[in-house]
């Protein structure tokens, strides 16, 4: 008789990856027949090739990959979770009609505000908005992360009083 020895297989879960708190990303086993992925917590299932990850924090997946032998190997993939970016466009203000209000957003790295009707610069963290009614702006806020975020202020504006001088 003689006895075969098969080695085990190359098992490989792909790049560690990074999301952003409340999204999800797609995991890829190969190098095996079948798979068991753990812990199974935030996967969309533990015994495919693919399964689709939304952890609510960082987490370390280990599969285990088993040929057609019977032999198993396993690898590691990280996907770390990055909180979302504290957006904020500013506090409401009142303007009087034909003047501008300075907006001011903070807590990215990238800013896009809506509307743009009346805005300077709509990419811009502090830009001027010269409204001709009232207008909710909000900010759109993306970090280094690639996280994003909204926030929003209104822009009221004053009319002036109204002015009777008799008859």
């Amino acid at each position: 008789d003689t006895a075969v020895v098969h080695p085990n297989p190359t098992v490989d879960a792909g790049l560690d990856r990074a999301v952003c708190i409340g999204s999800s990303t797609q995991l890829a086993a190969t190098g095996a027949n079948t798979y068991l992925w753990s812990p199974a917590t935030g996967l969309s299932s533990t015994t495919i090739t693919n399964p689709v990850a939304n952890p609510t924090g960082t987490t370390t997946y280990t599969v285990s990959g088993t040929d057609g032998y019977g032999c198993q190997s396993t690898d590691n993939v990280v996907v770390t979770v990055n909180p979302l970016p504290i957006a904020s466009a500013g506090n409401d203000t009142t303007i009087c009609i034909g003047t501008s209000a300075t907006l001011h957003a903070t807590g990215g790295l990238t800013y896009a505000w809506s509307p743009t009707t009346g805005l300077a610069n709509p990419n811009a963290a502090t830009t001027s908005a010269t409204p001709s009614v009232n207008t909710t702006y909000t900010v759109t806020v993306t970090d280094a992360n690639g996280c994003v975020a909204s926030d929003a202020m209104l822009v009221s504006i004053d009319n002036g009083p109204t002015v009777d001088a008799g008859t």
